[in-house]
């Protein structure tokens, strides 16, 4: 399956500081998630798209060393705008997993079971969301459309060929402690040093 990580936003919550370049023990956020989709048994090509307001991510993007790995330009105009531009740019009309850039607790094997569980689940799209009793922290969005309060993990497949319109979706709800954490703020990057455990 083809993966797209959402990069390009404005990151208002960060003051001037592009997220997906914030330094987690000596690395930047995006590079977490590129390293969790290239080691997915399931993902064949991944996407990140920016925009203008990433600069410096654009440039991390353009210099991976990793195969496979190819920025997409994006306007800006939010999360939903940029995803729906960019898989209708890159000619996407299949399964796409679609990945935010501030999990750095990803993990290959999380997007193997999210890619599994969507090719049994029937439907045109999946969300992957964690119970919010499980999330540390003052949460922004609970949802009650599952079978627990939950938090969306910033984890979705959608069908790349229905962009135009509502997609039936599955609500995947894993209770794995590498979802519990994205980061929105500069001080979510101490919880994910704590949940990343002891350095070797």
């Amino acid at each position: 399956m083809d993966a797209l990580v959402m990069a390009g936003g404005k990151g208002t919550r960060m003051g001037r500081d592009e997220k997906p370049m914030l330094i987690l023990r000596d690395k930047p956020l995006l590079s977490y998630v590129l390293n969790a989709l290239s080691r997915s048994r399931q993902v064949s090509h991944i996407y990140v798209a920016v925009s203008s307001c990433v600069p410096r991510t654009a440039a991390f993007v353009n210099d991976h060393p990793g195969e496979g790995v190819l920025p997409v330009m994006t306007p800006g105009s939010g999360y939903i705008e940029d995803m729906a531009y960019a898989i209708n740019t890159l000619g996407l009309d299949g399964p796409v997993l679609v990945v935010s850039a501030d999990l750095p607790l990803l993990t290959p094997d999380i997007v193997d079971q999210t890619i599994t569980a969507y090719g049994k689940c029937g439907k045109e799209a999946l969300s992957v969301r964690v119970p919010s009793v499980n999330v540390p922290g003052k949460h922004d969005t609970i949802l009650l459309d599952s079978c627990v309060p939950s938090i969306p993990a910033g984890i979705n497949v959608v069908h790349g060929a229905h962009m135009d319109r509502a997609q039936d979706e599955y609500m995947l709800v894993l209770d794995d402690r590498c979802l519990a954490m994205n980061v929105n703020y500069k001080k979510d990057l101490a919880v994910c040093e704590r949940l990343l455990g002891p350095r070797l």
